[in-house]
């Protein structure tokens, strides 16, 4: 029975999913609030984002809910993410365990742009406003996803889970000219949900793991005219350690996964990632993201350690290459305290 039930939930997530693909070709390139689609944690970047299916713990909020289910107890997550042009990410999130009922998690990221420079149109371009727009001093965008998730075992080979959150963006006020001449005052906030689904299936053999999530789907978000929809995407992936086949370097694992992804707004990518874990106390990972238009090659290193209370530390570090020569190269810190 629980087989079929597994089968069924695939069979469903593809229809929709295939559903979802078809009915965003026509909105390639039109998706908003792109933050969403900056990575959380530096454990999955390290990797190159790769590794939907072995994602576990707290981290897996930001990727795949269904990784949840692994939380023993409790645990609280913080990350920093110095992403490009002087912007940060941060993010924190917590999860509990209720034992057979399921995992709880809270998730949080907010973006930090610093100050920006605020203009309006001028009505025209002559006399001592020759540049052609009025300038109307510094303003401080506002991007940020609150969100509640929900994981749960359904056997031991097989988890789902699923996250809504709450989406907000705003960017300030400005004054636009109306086409009869006339101005009008505007705010630009933009407010919407969003809402998460994944699976992970362990078929039985040695380590090896399949996923499938779906991040980001939304209604159409609206600020004055025209709207926009999340970066939805669609994402399949493998894992497996294979060291599983050498039975002397049990005491080691490295992880090879492989991530395909159907974006909203883009042409299919892939991520390819190894994660090298020795003794459960240090890892070292790189990864390559392919059919990105900055940072591809990725590589991090992690450690774990624990306390005589029975707490565990985990922190993460993470390091991308820009590949453009025009930004500065993102990196990320993480660390998860696990009870």
């Amino acid at each position: 029975m629980k087989n079929i039930t597994v089968i069924s939930f695939f069979i469903v997530l593809l229809i929709v999913s295939n559903i979802f693909a078809q009915t965003n070709l026509k909105k390639v390139a039109q998706s908003g609030m792109e933050y969403l689609t900056i990575g959380v944690d530096a454990e999955m970047v390290g990797r190159g984002e790769a590794g939907i299916s072995a994602v576990k713990g707290l981290s897996a909020v930001f990727w795949n809910p269904a990784g949840l289910a692994e939380i023993q107890d409790k645990e609280i997550l913080f990350s920093h993410n110095s992403w490009i042009a002087d912007i940060s990410m941060e993010s924190a999130a917590f999860g509990i365990s209720f034992g057979g009922i399921g995992t709880f998690a809270v998730s949080a990221i907010w973006m930090n742009y610093g100050k920006l420079k605020a203009t309006s149109v001028a009505n025209t371009v002559s006399g001592s406003n020759q540049l052609g727009y009025i300038d109307e001093g510094t303003f401080t965008p506002t991007d940020m996803a609150i969100g509640l998730a929900f994981s749960r075992k359904i056997s031991e080979q097989f988890s789902v889970g699923g996250q809504i959150r709450y989406l907000y963006e705003n960017y300030g006020s400005n004054v636009i000219v109306m086409t009869d001449g006339t101005t009008q005052s505007v705010n630009n906030i933009a407010k919407s949900f969003s809402l998460d689904l994944g699976t992970i299936y362990y078929p039985g053999y040695k380590s090896l793991a399949f996923a499938m999530s779906i991040q980001n789907f939304s209604p159409d978000i609206k600020y004055q005219q025209e709207a926009f929809g999340a970066p939805l995407n669609f994402k399949m992936g493998l894992s497996m350690n294979v060291l599983d086949f050498f039975d002397h370097l049990s005491n080691s694992s490295l992880l090879l996964a492989v991530d395909a992804i159907h974006p909203r707004d883009y042409s299919e990518r892939l991520n390819l990632g190894l994660d090298y874990d020795y003794l459960g106390l240090f890892q070292l990972r790189t990864g390559y993201r392919f059919n990105y238009d900055i940072g591809n090659f990725t590589a991090g290193a992690g450690v774990k350690y624990s306390l005589s209370s029975g707490m565990q530390i985990k922190v993460d570090f993470s390091y991308m290459i820009d590949g453009t020569g025009r930004f500065n190269n993102p990196f990320q810190l993480t660390a998860a305290f696990i009870f």
